[in-house]
């Protein structure tokens, strides 16, 4: 999801009633060591060969905490919860069976960078940021929750990733997933998502797909930085992609044999070219990545609003993917949350089409922050937002 400073780029009922909060989850708590996702056709599948459908949450902190210095003592700023990451027997009171954990190459590597300031920061100020990753990890899977790692921020060369940029990079996005799958090659109930939200509309020259997927045919001219006091700069520097079949083949060349989530253009929300343009797994253990948002400038509550960006051609791109034999899954949706909110229109048609169409969905985002759209609770405990933090809740509750 673009966080506010990310909107630079940008260049282009009733209530439903809710369980209580304290409600035990409706399904069986699987022991750690039981859970495992892989692809089956269409399907992700457990440990026991059966149909699993992914529903849960996205937690933050992990991708901007120690980047920006603010708590060199937890990685994650103990945003949503108990020091280290989210409370997870909230998570687990919504019914969910996942976790998202986005996270931060350089935070991850280690490496010294130089933010759009010319400030050089250390991205792993307390030195813990793998140990702390690794230890939430086990955490989450301990409750009986699947995780999604992320690569959400990166940033060529010496700059430092402080905001989503068009895509992963030659420079450390390879050796990243090199480490990461190393490290989590073992934990069959681990997935990676490969890239959070490509965007080739800003920079770049060339076709988009093919440089994203292969990384042929097109170029990038720059990247946008910003800095810890937000002073945002297009950096007109030529850089190299790492694509994603450079990634998936970086992870299989670990022996990982997780399960890889692959993006698409504009921001994970046009899939028309996925099918014809995705990379290529020797394992088959791929899936392909949505984010459906409500459509951009429209106003809530409107029909328009409802609907996702890119509808409804993305609709029939998901269906083909689908048809071929590949699952997909919505890594990230959103609606409103202000106060007084009642209903969320583009949420509530998302995870009816995916209840039709066996689709996984995550939730942006498990964190307290006061803005009026895509937050799902109002306090650690999992109190829910209104709007769309409860109706999110609800369509868990109810499966």
């Amino acid at each position: 999801m673009l966080r506010p400073v990310h909107t630079l780029l940008l260049l282009f009922g009733l209530p439903l009633l809710l369980m209580p909060a304290d409600a035990a989850p409706t399904t069986p708590l699987p022991p750690a060591a039981a859970l495992s996702v892989r692809v089956q056709g269409r399907h992700f599948i457990d440990a026991a060969g059966q149909p699993l459908r992914l529903r849960g949450v996205s937690y933050s902190g992990f991708e901007s905490v120690a980047i920006q210095g603010w708590s060199p003592n937890d990685p994650s700023g103990a945003q949503a919860g108990q020091p280290g990451g989210p409370k997870w027997s909230a998570i687990r009171r919504w019914n969910a069976n996942t976790v998202r954990l986005p996270l931060n190459e350089a935070s991850w590597l280690g490496h010294d960078c130089i933010d759009s300031e010319g400030l050089r920061r250390k991205p792993d100020p307390g030195g813990n940021y793998r140990a702390a990753v690794i230890a939430q990890v086990a955490a989450a899977t301990a409750a009986g929750l699947y995780v999604i790692l992320d690569l959400h921020w990166s940033a060529p060369g010496k700059a430092c990733p402080m905001l989503q940029t068009q895509m992963a990079n030659r420079d450390h996005s390879l050796a990243f997933w090199t480490s990461v799958a190393s490290q989590f090659k073992n934990q069959p109930a681990v997935l990676f998502e490969l890239f959070n939200e490509p965007f080739l509309n800003f920079d770049f020259s060339g076709d988009p797909w093919p440089y994203m997927m292969q990384g042929r045919g097109g170029s990038f001219s720059g990247y946008p930085a910003t800095s810890g006091s937000g002073k945002w700069r297009d950096v007109k520097q030529p850089w190299a992609i790492a694509s994603y079949q450079a990634m998936v083949d970086a992870v299989r060349a670990t022996g990982a044999r997780n399960v890889v989530l692959i993006g698409s253009l504009q921001y994970c929300q046009d899939l028309s070219g996925w099918l014809e343009h995705r990379p290529a797994d020797p394992l088959q253990q791929m899936a392909a990545v949505w984010h459906p948002y409500p459509t951009f400038g429209k106003l809530w509550g409107s029909t328009a609003y409802a609907r996702p960006n890119y509808a409804p051609g993305v609709f029939a791109d998901v269906r083909r993917i689908l048809d071929a034999g590949i699952p997909v899954i919505a890594t990230e949706t959103g609606d409103r949350n202000l106060p007084g909110t009642i209903g969320a229109p583009l949420v509530a048609a998302i995870t009816d089409w995916a209840d039709t169409h066996d689709l996984s969905v995550i939730g942006f985002t498990w964190n307290v922050w006061a803005e009026p759209d895509n937050v799902l609770i109002k306090d650690v405990d999992g109190t829910p937002t209104d709007g769309y933090g409860e109706v999110f809740r609800t369509w868990l509750m109810q499966r």
